[in-house]
């Protein structure tokens, strides 16, 4: 459609800069919390430009942290941080890959390793398209907050 094709030559044009702004956001948070212990971020190879879509996604593992994701989430919720356990459809273990009517030949679906795993132990965080230092400040407070009291809340 030649109105949608118009609206995406326009954002193409500042994609690179939203980006930036938006991977240096994460920056100033992850950059900040990700030395708490059982608190990950996912890594990427030194010659990818990582960027981001829809969430911060941290990733807790529980015995490292000394507390589950579940009171993770709850205490950071408690201190404003818009904090969820995540969870996502697998989409290679939806039934539309192993019935017949659909395919010529039936795709054989491998295991993908950790992606059980990232579903147990993801926490999701808001995406601050915009500068805005003073929210996380209260966000690294509250995850340093939560980390000190850890041992109470496991």
């Amino acid at each position: 459609h030649p109105i949608a094709a118009a609206l995406g030559r326009c954002q193409l044009q500042v994609l690179d800069k939203r980006n930036a702004e938006i991977t240096a956001q994460v920056r100033r948070l992850n950059g900040r919390i990700l030395d708490l212990p059982g608190l990950y971020e996912q890594g990427t190879r030194s010659d990818v430009e990582r960027v981001y879509y829809a969430y911060n996604m941290l990733f807790i593992d529980e015995a490292e942290a000394g507390m589950s994701r579940e009171a993770c989430v709850k205490a950071l919720r408690a201190e404003g941080v818009r904090a969820t356990a995540y969870s996502y459809r697998l989409q290679h273990k939806c039934a539309i890959y192993k019935e017949y009517q659909w395919w010529h030949h039936l795709p054989t679906i491998p295991e993908l390793p950790g992606s059980e795993q990232a579903n147990q132990t993801a926490i999701k965080l808001p995406l601050f398209t915009s500068k805005v230092p003073e929210l996380v400040d209260q966000y690294v407070k509250a995850f340093q907050k939560v980390w000190t009291h850890r041992k109470q809340l496991a």
